[in-house]
């Protein structure tokens, strides 16, 4: 009996059929997975900032060299681009906003204004922002910190660029506002989390049973 065990065990039939079972498991969950993929279609936005630019080095600020806005100097400009891009399977209509809310940013500084918004690709609704208004009284100036990016239909695959000119030091900006209806916030440029993933790997130490596969 044991010999005949043994046969069994090494012969060719065997091994056949049980690569042909594994074969169909594999595909089978392959399939699976590809209706459920389709079926339930994964919406999301990342957001970044693309820079934060002093406009004058601190040596200069106060000096000759001032920035004026409305005729009003500014203590310390900068320039700042602010990326939206919806980088899921399915578009984003503005009905997925909850109860009409819009995006909401923080800069911890002083919003002067927007000086462009861009979007790609060409043809694609350009949304509407909103901030809070610069307040000028004599020679004092004060702001709010935020901007709204309001509802409206975000394509798959567009990118909405806003520059905004601020007022004060460069500090983190923050998604404070996200009435999205099931779609995924992902705070890092388009990407750069599969790049941290395949960094990882990279020097990852793989082992099965008696083997260890370094990469």
């Amino acid at each position: 009996m044991e010999i005949v065990a043994g046969e069994w065990w090494e012969s060719g039939s065997w091994w056949q059929f049980a690569i042909t079972i594994t074969a169909g498991l594999v595909v089978g969950s392959l399939a699976a997975w590809a209706t459920m993929r389709s079926n339930n279609p994964k919406r999301k936005i990342n957001w970044w900032v693309q820079s934060n630019t002093p406009l004058m080095s601190e040596q200069f600020a106060g000096g000759n060299l001032t920035v004026n806005f409305v005729g009003i100097p500014v203590a310390s400009p900068r320039i700042v681009e602010l990326v939206i891009a919806n980088t899921g399977r399915r578009d984003i209509t503005a009905g997925m906003f909850h109860n009409g809310e819009a995006m909401k940013f923080d800069f911890d500084a002083d919003v002067c204004t927007i000086l462009d918004i861009a979007t790609s690709p060409s043809g694609s609704v350009l949304p509407s922002t909103n901030t809070g208004a610069w307040v000028v009284v004599g020679n004092e100036t004060s702001g709010e910190s935020w901007l709204e990016i309001k509802p409206s239909l975000l394509r798959r695959g567009q990118v909405v660029t806003v520059t905004i000119l601020v007022d004060g030091d460069e500090k983190p900006v923050r998604c404070v506002g996200f009435p999205l209806v099931d779609v995924e916030q992902v705070s890092v440029p388009s990407g750069a989390r599969s790049r941290v993933i395949t960094e990882v790997l990279g020097e990852a130490v793989i082992s099965v049973g008696p083997i260890s596969i370094r990469r």
